[in-house]
């Protein structure tokens, strides 16, 4: 068996920070519900002391100051940027400069199994965000550090060396980023600087969500209506949109200590993550960079109907093709619909999202506000509608949910970052090892055509349909009987929308050792997903081509419809497993975790 990279690390010490402190109104309080020896409350309680401890901002001196916005990798935006707004409306009210950050960190992105797809995504994102905010005379200061340990060193020498006098950033939930941040504030107390992070990735942040025994949930159903409850109570402040950035004085392009940011150009690669050429063009294609393009994409789930003639393009268009309801007013638009449509992978009834909510180029508060302009009968809701899975913005809310439920497991339960099962009893689970096997799951050679056509699409789009990764998740964990981690790594290393949280989250969900995780004995048979998710064989065909002439029953299970002369033509391989078999050693592994027994 491979050795596996974890996914996130706990080699970055920070500040003892377990001392109680008073409850305020600092940036980012402790939330109750959370054990205090986990980083996330650590970072809350270390922000509550280090703003217990600030300056008043009128006794920073009369020098022009610079205010810093830590851009990271899950916030590239302008717009509903909370740590940014704040940032702004800082350097506004101090007469001060805003300077905005963001730092390339290969030692992190090789920690993080991050894939060379999901950094282009960030280059390309950043060179939109970089040419808006020259309009604002604001210079976008990128650089790279090696040494990811040196971080929060290199970015106060930064800081001192612009005179800033704050640094605004958005909480990241991963361990390491964590304890990054708990040394950046200590090192800032040092040099006087106020550290402010705000609480930005999810609707409602970690520890608020709890239960009667002030517990963070570890099942997703209550969780998500206690989620909803808290959002409904009070719609106005957890999802309006952060106030806009504002523009800095002109003169900030002749501030000799900020003048030669405007020059900085953003690389077209990051060393050791460069796509080949062909890749590269694919990427730009399939995800095109900026927040208008992820608000178009956006438009187009809320308010175009689906094409149900056409089958899933592999571009899947993302939201370029304008498809009108020639002014029907009651044509179904593709959220209507999207409580049926969202298990098909062969037609375009999926927001396609992901990798600009993984990003952060448009905010999970933006895709509320656009649920909520949804009408049923004429009217619009007035809250999320979640317990209302019928209706497909409903379902939508709920799919959401799930991002943010996965967030806050992070916070709540670090081992998962660490490479853990969350169902801690599976950590004896004995699992199987057969490389060839691996590559042939990986090269979508499994001889199972929808299985196959989900790994291709992986390969070609740096993307997989929610659907495709739940079935080849549990292929790999239950027919192939591998272990869950080996296919979560293939997953990052490839994936443009690739966030531990979701991810992690997905293949623990498939592995059945997460949290509400599916049970072991429900294991999906790929025919029969095949001939559920997609029917008519169009998606296989469009993946599979050494198919695309069958139709039928043929074209889900060639191997054993087809003759065996007819068959060995096709050029494809024959399942490399035989499902009925391996299920009951999935079965007898799971029932009693550490047994050998395949019966």
């Amino acid at each position: 068996m491979p050795t596996l990279k974890r996914t996130a690390s706990t080699s970055l010490d920070g500040p003892d920070t377990k001392k109680p402190v008073k409850n305020g109104t600092g940036t980012a309080a402790p939330a109750t519900g959370i054990a205090e020896d986990t980083p996330y409350q650590q970072l809350l309680m270390a922000l509550e002391s280090h703003k217990a401890g600030s300056r008043p901002i009128d006794q920073l001196g009369d020098k022009k100051a610079v205010v810093v916005y830590w851009m990271r990798m899950r916030d590239l935006r302008l717009s509903d940027n909370r740590a940014l707004a704040s940032a702004s409306d800082t350097a506004r009210s101090l007469n001060a400069h805003l300077v905005v950050l963001h730092i390339f960190s290969p030692g992190d992105y090789r920690a993080h199994d991050r894939s060379a797809r999901r950094i282009d995504f960030v280059l390309r994102n950043l060179v939109d965000l970089r040419q808006r905010l020259s309009t604002l005379h604001v210079p976008l200061y990128t650089l790279t550090i090696e040494k990811r340990k040196t971080i929060p060193e290199r970015v106060v020498e930064l800081l001192t060396s612009w005179d800033s006098t704050h640094i605004f950033g958005n909480i990241e939930h991963e361990i390491d980023e964590l304890r990054r941040d708990i040394h950046l504030i200590e090192l800032c107390e040092k040099h006087m600087i106020q550290v402010d992070l705000l609480h930005d990735t999810c609707v409602v942040e970690p520890g608020r969500v709890l239960t009667k025994e002030n517990k963070p949930y570890s099942i997703f159903s209550p969780w998500q209506k206690n989620w909803a409850n808290i959002i409904n109570q009070d719609l106005s402040s957890h999802i309006d949109a952060a106030p806009d950035c504002k523009p800095n004085d002109p003169s900030a392009t002749d501030d000799s200590r900020l003048a030669n940011l405007f020059e900085v150009e953003i690389p077209a690669s990051i060393p050791g993550f460069e796509l080949a050429e062909e890749d590269r063009k694919n990427m730009e294609s399939y995800w095109k960079a900026g927040e208008a393009a992820a608000q178009e994409m956006l438009e187009h789930f809320m308010t175009s109907p689906l094409d149900s003639k056409e089958p899933k393009q592999a571009t899947l268009q993302m939201g370029s093709t304008k498809l009108s309801n020639n002014g029907k007013a009651d044509t179904p638009t593709i959220v209507d619909q999207y409580s049926t449509l969202r298990n098909r992978p062969d037609l375009p009834g999926t927001s396609c999202l992901s990798a600009y909510l993984a990003a952060g180029v448009i905010s999970p508060r933006a895709c509320l506000r656009a649920s909520l302009e949804v009408k049923e009968k004429g009217k619009k809701s007035k809250k999320l509608q979640v317990d209302r899975r019928e209706l497909g913005v409903g379902m939508w809310q709920s799919e959401l949910g799930w991002r943010e439920f996965y967030q806050h497991v992070l916070a709540a339960w670090p081992r998962v970052s660490m490479g853990k099962s969350f169902n801690e009893k599976y950590e004896k689970m004995v699992w199987e090892w057969d490389e060839t096997k691996f590559e042939a799951w990986k090269a979508g050679q499994t001889g199972y055509p929808f299985i196959d056509a989900c790994m291709r699409q992986l390969k070609e789009m740096g993307y997989m349909h929610n659907r495709g990764r739940m079935c080849v998740a549990m292929f790999l964990t239950k027919d192939l009987m591998m272990d869950w981690r080996t296919g979560e790594q293939w997953f990052m290393v490839n994936l443009v929308d690739g966030d531990l949280g979701s991810n992690n989250g997905g293949w623990q969900w498939s592995a059945s050792t997460g949290v509400d995780a599916q049970p072991y004995f429900r294991i999906f048979a790929p025919l029969a997903q095949s001939e559920k998710s997609d029917p008519n064989g169009d998606f296989i065909r469009q993946y599979v081509p050494e198919l695309k002439s069958l139709s039928g029953k043929a074209i889900h299970d060639p191997y054993h419809v087809l003759p065996p002369d007819k068959f060995k033509k096709l050029g494809y391989p024959k399942p490399i497993v035989d499902h009925a078999v391996v299920r009951k050693r999935a079965l007898a592994r799971y029932k009693n975790p550490g047994c050998t027994s395949d019966e």
